[in-house]
C-alpha cells in the first residue's frame, strides 16, 4: 500500500451568506482527496471569516481577520471565508520511515 501524507485543501470563498458556495467547495476538496487515494474523511474542517485588508498578492497578509482587523484598528467587514481541510496521512511509511511524498500540498482558491 502507498503511503499519503498528511494533505491539506485550502483556499477562500465569497463571504455572501449563501452557505452553498462552501458546501460546494468542501466537495471539491473531497473529490481531490478521494483522487489522490484518501479514503477517510478530512480530519479537520476550519473555516474563518476574513476581509481584504490590505492586497499585495500574498494570501497570507490580503486577508485581515477579525482580531486582525481591530488591532489595526479597522472595521471588521467579512467578505470572504477562509477554509482549510486537513487529511491525516493514512498507509505504510517509506523505508527510510518518512512519508512518501511528505512535502506534496494542494492549495486551491475560488472566488
Amino acid at each position: 500500500m502507498t503511503h499519503l501524507p498528511t494533505w491539506t485543501y485550502q483556499g477562500t470563498v465569497p463571504f455572501t451568506g449563501d452557505l452553498s458556495i462552501l458546501e460546494s467547495t468542501l466537495h471539491s476538496g473531497r473529490v481531490a482527496a478521494a483522487e489522490l487515494g484518501y479514503t477517510a474523511e478530512p480530519q479537520t474542517i476550519d473555516t474563518e471569516e476574513a476581509m481584504l485588508g490590505h492586497p499585495d498578492g500574498d494570501p497570507d497578509t490580503d486577508l485581515l481577520t477579525a482580531e486582525q482587523a481591530v488591532a489595526a484598528g479597522v472595521e471588521f467587514s467579512p467578505t470572504v471565508l477562509r477554509y482549510q481541510m486537513t487529511w491525516a496521512a493514512e498507509g505504510e511509511p517509506d523505508s527510510d520511515g518518512t512519508p512518501d511524498g511528505s512535502r506534496d500540498s494542494l492549495s486551491d482558491s475560488v472566488g
